[in-house]
């Protein structure tokens, strides 16, 4: 809500040492994102968004003047509308290029030919927006999936090779889209998440993937007949001659009681279905994370397995509000951060409570950053079923949080009052009982300090206890050997205050 930077684009001329800046009028409490050349290098493509970031207008300037010379396309959507890539020019024809938008509730690739100007209409968008096109616009992909990058192109083939979730939201893989018929083939196997590099002429792929049981395994595809035409290296398994839990995964529905929840269960080194384990929730739950995916191990990071070697049980739940699942699976959450992941987390622990070998009083929660403001938010809105929680780097009060970000998800402090107070924790200091430490890096630009100062103010104004360790010199993550001592740190406030 406060105050915001007004920026203006220029274009520098190398050769002249001179700049022009683009036309684009009052920067006041707007945005320019996503800059894109045309090939020629005549003209800049701008999306600019207003404050509210709810209205999208893709721009086309002159790059020797900066004159504003066209509205290409404008998007609108009652929340919010979210461009997160510069346009993609087809190499074979400098008049077409490919638009990612979320306007269908899921990111696809339009592909805009600006050698055939429309007369822009008002356009109703499956997602509950509106749009408007000025040039003959044909979408290359659709379905409850989303486009996740472009790749690269097969010039001679007419083809735009793209990364996607058509198998699974757990996974990548690749595909081959003729820009001519949409039509699409896989390209490289089905499992897991894969990162490719295409060559110049698309005709080969260097496939780097992984699978929960393959570590790590990279292969040349030829793209014709999608054959591996040779395995350029496999991983040995990172965690031969260690001791490894067992894990699982499934689904449970969400707190809407329709939405499929993926979430991940660690059992316990040497696991004894007679015992009873303490059970730890390792959280994030905000936009663009995903924190379960079929992977290595299915994405279990280093203290997950090693917490499960000291006898825990680690559950992970993605929540509706992440990644990877669409525009409404993400947008739920508008302008009431918290609300939504948090009853879906509890989902979580109503599965942790159904099996018989967690003990129910014994349950704690550890997040950072979105993840530090999660835990936080569990530990005061439930304050009777988790005992001990390490919070790192959290969003105490989303009015101290960046601009952009914040202001996308919550709309101004202004605007959503009751959103922003229902969503500040510092109004729940008092609901505090069991141990919260917070953990921040001192001079952490992200989460600035003031978020968990503020909220120890209002603790001690409250009457309770939440202990606090800071980093000195250390950002809003731990790097160096700093990141060992505090894995070390949270493990030692799990051991003292839950097992």
């Amino acid at each position: 809500g406060m105050t915001s930077h007004k920026v203006t684009v220029g274009v520098y001329d190398l050769a002249s040492g001179k700049t022009v800046y683009l036309d684009a009028g009052d920067p006041t409490d707007r945005y320019f994102t996503n800059i894109s050349w045309s090939p020629d290098e005549q003209k800049v493509y701008m999306i600019e968004l207003n404050r509210d970031q709810n209205y999208a207008q893709l721009v086309r300037y002159d790059a020797a003047t900066g004159k504003r010379e066209a509205v290409i396309y404008e998007e609108m959507h009652p929340k919010y509308v979210e461009p997160q890539f510069p346009l993609t020019f087809l190499p074979w024809d400098d008049t077409k290029f490919i638009y990612q938008s979320q306007r269908d509730g899921y990111n696809h690739l339009y592909l805009f030919d600006t050698s055939s100007p429309v007369a822009p209409k008002v356009e109703q968008s499956a997602n509950g927006g509106t749009y408007k096109e000025s040039f003959r616009v044909t979408q290359l992909t659709e379905g409850d999936w989303l486009v996740q990058s472009i790749v690269g192109f097969n010039e001679k083939k007419k083809e735009v090779y793209i990364t996607s979730t058509e198998i699974s939201p757990m996974q990548t893989n690749t595909y081959a889209v003729n820009v001519k018929t949409a039509r699409r083939r896989p390209v490289g196997n089905s499992e897991g998440v894969h990162s490719v590099q295409l060559s110049s002429d698309g005709n080969y792929l260097i496939d780097n993937y992984s699978t929960p049981d393959v570590p790590r395994r990279i292969d040349l595809i030829a793209t014709a007949g999608n054959k591996v035409t040779k395995c350029l290296f496999t991983a040995d398994d990172p965690w031969k001659g260690f001791r490894v839990p067992d894990i699982e995964t499934g689904t449970i529905k969400a707190a809407d009681g329709e939405t499929d929840l993926y979430y991940r269960i660690i059992k316990p080194v040497d696991f004894d279905p007679a015992k009873k384990y303490p059970a730890i929730i390792y959280v994030y739950g905000g936009p663009h994370a995903q924190m379960l995916q079929n992977n290595f191990r299915y994405a279990a990071r280093g203290w997950d397995i090693y917490m499960a070697q000291k006898g825990y049980v680690m559950l992970t739940l993605d929540n509706r509000g992440s990644s990877n699942r669409g525009l409404a699976f993400e947008n739920c959450t508008f302008r009431q951060l918290g609300t939504e992941e948090v009853k879906d987390q509890m989902k979580g622990v109503e599965l942790l409570k159904s099996l018989p070998y967690v003990d129910a009083s014994r349950l704690g929660v550890h997040g950072w950053s979105f993840g530090g403001f999660m835990t936080t938010n569990l530990m005061l809105t439930h304050p009777d079923v988790f005992k001990a929680a390490v919070a790192g780097g959290p969003v105490i009060d989303w009015k101290y949080y960046e601009v952009m970000y914040g202001e996308r998800y919550m709309d101004t402090p202004e605007a959503n009052p009751e959103g922003y107070k229902n969503a500040d924790l510092k109004q729940r200091a008092g609901r505090l009982k069991g141990r919260l430490e917070i953990i921040i890096g001192g001079n952490d630009p992200t989460c600035v300090p003031q978020h968990s100062l503020s909220f120890l103010r209002a603790c001690i104004d409250a009457g309770t206890h939440p202990d606090l360790f800071i980093y000195p010199g250390q950002g809003h993550n731990m790097v160096g050997r700093d990141r060992v001592h505090l894995h070390e740190h949270i493990t030692r406030y799990f051991e003292d205050h839950l097992k």
